[in-house]
C-alpha cells in the first residue's frame, strides 16, 4: 500500500510539472511603461502561443531589480532582451538562443578635447556618462577595465543624448554610446569633442531565448513561427520601433560569450 503511495505521489508531482509547462512565462526589460509593453509584446505572446498550441502569459516586471531577480531565479521561459541576458542564460540557466533583430551592436567613447586624454586605460577612475548598468555599451566599456580597483566612475544617463550633453557640460571627461549614434552627429554637435575608442567587434542584437526545458518540438514551432514573414503582422509594433522588418536566425554560439559582460552585476557576477 506505501509503495502504491509512493509511486502515485510520483506519478502526481509528474503530471503536475507538465502541466505547468503548459503555461509557459514569456517577459521582456522593463525598459518602458506596462501599458507600452503590453502593446508592444501581448501579440507576440498570443502568436507563440498560437503556433505552439501551449498558453503563453505575458509577465512585466516592475523595474530592473525584479526583472534581474527573476531571471536569476530562473522564472522566465521565454526572454526577449539584450545580448548580455541571453549570452547568461544560455551558460547558466540552460536556454538556448531562437531568434534575434538583425541590427548589429557596437559601442565606442568619446572625450573632451581639453581633457588631455589619449588612451582609453587613462580613463581609470575619471567620470564618463554612460546609460547605468546592465546598458550593453557601458558594460562593454567596463568589461575593457579587469582591474575592479581602476574603472572609470559611470555616472548615469537616460540616453546618448543626455551622454553627450552631459560631457559638453563639463559633468564628465567621457562618455559612452552606440557608435551609430555618435557618427549621426553633425561636427558642430562634436566641437571640443573627439573620439577615443571605437569597438572593433560587433555584438548581436537583442532576441529571443528559451529554456531547454521546454520540449524540443515546443522550441522548433517558436524558432520556425519567428522566422515566418507571417510574424510581420503581430510583431509589427515592435518592428516599427527597431526600424525593421523581420526577425532573422540567432545561435548559441554567438551569444554565449556575451554573458560575461554581466560579472559588475550583483548576483550575475558568479
Amino acid at each position: 500500500m506505501n509503495g502504491c503511495k509512493y509511486i502515485c505521489l510520483l506519478f502526481l508531482l509528474a503530471t503536475g510539472w507538465a502541466g505547468a509547462k503548459d503555461v509557459l512565462t514569456f517577459s521582456t526589460p522593463p525598459t518602458q511603461t506596462a501599458e507600452s509593453t503590453r502593446y508592444l509584446y501581448q501579440p507576440i505572446a498570443d502568436y507563440l502561443a498560437k503556433v505552439s498550441g501551449k498558453k503563453v502569459k505575458l509577465v512585466i516586471a516592475d523595474n530592473f531589480i525584479e526583472y534581474s531577480q527573476a531571471l536569476l531565479d530562473d522564472k522566465y521561459d521565454i526572454v526577449f532582451d539584450g545580448p548580455q541576458f541571453i549570452g547568461w542564460r544560455i551558460k547558466k540557466r540552460n536556454h538556448e538562443a531562437l531568434a534575434k533583430l538583425p541590427r548589429k551592436l557596437n559601442f565606442l567613447v568619446f572625450v573632451r578635447e581639453d581633457a588631455g586624454i589619449n588612451k582609453l586605460r587613462k580613463l581609470a577612475g575619471k567620470r564618463v556618462c554612460g546609460i547605468g548598468s546592465p546598458n550593453l555599451m557601458t558594460l562593454g566599456l567596463l568589461d575593457m577595465f579587469p582591474n575592479p580597483a581602476a574603472v572609470p566612475t559611470i555616472i548615469p544617463v537616460k540616453s546618448f543624448k543626455q551622454a553627450l550633453v552631459c560631457v559638453q557640460k563639463k559633468g564628465a571627461v567621457a562618455a559612452v554610446v552606440r557608435n551609430k549614434f555618435w557618427h549621426s552627429r553633425k561636427p558642430e554637435q562634436k566641437k571640443g569633442l573627439k573620439l577615443l575608442y571605437e569597438a572593433t567587434h560587433d555584438w548581436p542584437d537583442r532576441g529571443f531565448s528559451i529554456n531547454k526545458s521546454i520540449d524540443a518540438q515546443t522550441r522548433r514551432k517558436m524558432h520556425d513561427a519567428l522566422l515566418d514573414p507571417q510574424v510581420r503582422t503581430v510583431a509589427r509594433r515592435l518592428f516599427k520601433k527597431y526600424k525593421t522588418r523581420k526577425f532573422i536566425p540567432a545561435t548559441n554560439q554567438e551569444y554565449a560569450p556575451l554573458g560575461k559582460l554581466l560579472k559588475p552585476i550583483w548576483g550575475f557576477h558568479e
